[in-house]
């Protein structure tokens, strides 16, 4: 039997429980763990876990598409599922566009919940209808709206490299820099490397003088960048 391996991330331990508890007697499921969204071990979770399929509380998030992102990298196979008592329109949208295959309301059945968690293990993708104009009418416009061509030098950069840029005009140390955004100190200086070859620089200093001309700038009264040189 294919078993699929899920994972919750709730931050009510009640539901987790019952859940959990109710899903025991699923042979093809088996449950790998649950974590609140705010755990210091969740993206270890994950990684050690390797999950097929991850559910999500995101009433609490308000940083969306950043913590799917960060998750997603601790499980890259794992297909993310919404499962909410919201019916926010706005908040399916930014769900969406944060890679959120599934939207599975928490007052759904059993049975219903482990026909999506089946869909999105095969692939599939389900919204309830009443928030699909709102998704529709989001895509719409967004293809509607022209895409601008690269302006800056730092258009080159990936996502990762750019935080990395970030946290360095805000004067960020390399172990700074790695707590803040949940990296090993080797994997900040990779990026940091990455930087400097990309921006054909040679020091923190002046990188962060290109990252200010692009329009990046400090939150709050902070120095130019004095980290260490990888």
């Amino acid at each position: 039997m294919d078993i699929t391996r899920l994972f919750l991330i709730e931050d009510h331990r009640m539901v987790a429980d019952v859940l959990t508890s109710s899903l025991a007697a699923v042979p093809w499921i088996r449950v790998v763990g649950t974590r609140a969204t705010s755990d210091p071990t969740l993206r270890s979770a994950l990684t050690t876990q390797q999950p097929d399929v991850v559910t999500v509380e995101l009433e609490s998030l308000t940083d969306i598409r950043e913590r799917i992102r960060t998750w997603h990298e601790a499980a890259p196979t794992a297909r993310f599922v919404a499962l909410t008592a919201s019916r926010d329109r706005d908040l399916a949208v930014c769900a969406a566009h944060a890679g959120i295959d599934t939207w599975i309301p928490k007052e759904s059945s059993l049975e219903d919940l482990l026909k999506r968690v089946r869909g999105a293990r095969a692939g599939h993708a389900w919204y309830p209808p009443e928030l699909l104009a709102a998704l529709f009418d989001r895509l719409r416009r967004d293809g509607a709206t022209p895409r601008r061509p690269a302006s800056t030098p730092l258009d080159v950069l990936s996502e990762r490299e750019r935080e990395v840029l970030v946290a360095m005009v805000d004067g960020d140390r390399s172990d700074q820099i790695a707590v803040r955004l949940q990296l090993s100190r080797n994997t900040v200086r990779t990026h940091t490397r990455n930087l400097f070859r990309k921006l054909k620089v040679h020091s923190g200093l002046e990188v962060v003088k290109i990252a200010r001309a692009a329009g990046i700038e400090p939150q709050g009264e902070v120095p130019l960048w004095k980290g260490e040189i990888p």
